[in-house]
């Protein structure tokens, strides 16, 4: 990926795009070579291209268990053009963005983790369905590719960010990151019942958003800073904190409101269960504390960039006007 290369790319961008590109373009080759070879034979029936599959590389139900690996490929295998730019723009934009916090080797880990996940569970979720419904074609049906980790980004973006403002059509457009997750799931949700009348693609951005969550709630492991505070055994150089306990990323806070009440009871309920099951390692007060403090200071990195940006955007429009007015006076008044 030469083309990438240049100091504002981060490497993981690099890395991510780059196996984007890669895998999708090998499966298009493959898919245009059957094609053509198909017609060649002249066989009885035209071939459809969208309906070739290839099983090692894509995430087939029927054949995913002859084919693990598609596990991993599939994440960064799109079949049409439409999805490949789409998923080409949120990593450009989800990896670039999340390097600054995280460093590139956990950005790329979180994508492999995420989306091999979320392609195990719901292709385990499309077969037992199939197999309930004795539904023999939907078991040949591609599944995977970049909605494995669309979600992903959403809840990191909700982490990092929950409180920016995303302003749309001058305006008429206006809402909070922290809404994005929970408002997308629902359209998603609507989506698959009424028009694809199938479990995608509400099933993988469902397992998607809780797989990340989870991830980053309790498992992801990062080096504190040094002004953090720190338990006396760590060194002074900072310590690997586990997971985010901060109160901001609760999974009750991804929901409305209005359903908080109800939600909250029952999320607590699932994990005292987790930790009694010992699926998750409770957090204590030093550690909530200490995520606390984590979020608090990444809002003011947020704030202090985006006050950085704002005032370079006001001193370009500031030049561009003096030019426009030193112009007009030249021509007005031409020496």
């Amino acid at each position: 990926m030469s083309f990438l290369r240049g100091k504002d790319i981060p490497l993981s961008t690099e890395i991510l795009l780059g196996l984007l590109t890669t895998i999708s373009a090998f499966l298009f080759v493959i898919k245009y070579r059957i094609y053509k070879d198909s017609q060649a034979a002249g066989g009885s029936e035209e071939l459809n291209f969208h309906e070739i599959l290839v099983p090692y590389i894509q995430l087939v139900p029927s054949t995913t268990l002859f084919h693990p690996w598609v596990i991993a490929s599939a994440i960064f295998a799109e079949v049409s053009i439409v999805s490949f730019i789409f998923s080409f723009s949120v990593l450009f934009i989800g990896s670039r963005f999340v390097e600054k916090f995280w460093g590139r080797v956990e950005v790329i880990k979180f994508v492999f983790v995420l989306g091999s996940v979320t392609n195990l569970i719901t292709v385990l979720i499309a077969i037992i369905s199939n197999l309930i419904r004795e539904d023999a074609k939907n078991m040949n049906s591609p599944l995977g590719g970049g909605i494995s980790y669309y979600f992903g980004f959403l809840v990191v973006f909700k982490q990092l960010i929950p409180e920016h403002n995303i302003v749309l059509f001058q305006g008429l457009v206006n809402f909070r990151v922290k809404h994005l997750p929970f408002a997308l799931l629902i359209f998603l949700s609507v989506w698959s019942a009424v028009i694809s009348r199938s479990l995608y693609p509400a099933v993988p951005s469902t397992v998607s958003f809780f797989a990340s969550f989870v991830y980053l709630r309790f498992f992801q492991a990062l080096r504190t800073d040094p002004i953090l505070p720190v338990s006396s055994n760590d060194s002074s150089t900072g310590s690997v904190l586990i997971g985010d306990a901060s109160d901001t990323f609760q999974l009750v806070e991804f929901f409305p409101t209005v359903t908080k009440p109800y939600l909250g009871p029952i999320f607590n309920q699932v994990y005292e269960l987790s930790v009694l099951l010992g699926i998750v390692t409770p957090f204590n007060d030093e550690t909530v504390q200490q995520s606390n403090t984590r979020a608090q200071k990444r809002s003011e990195q947020v704030n202090q960039s985006n006050k950085s940006i704002a005032s370079s955007v006001a001193e370009r429009r500031r030049q561009i006007a003096l030019q426009v007015i030193e112009d007009r006076i030249n021509k007005e008044h031409p020496k």
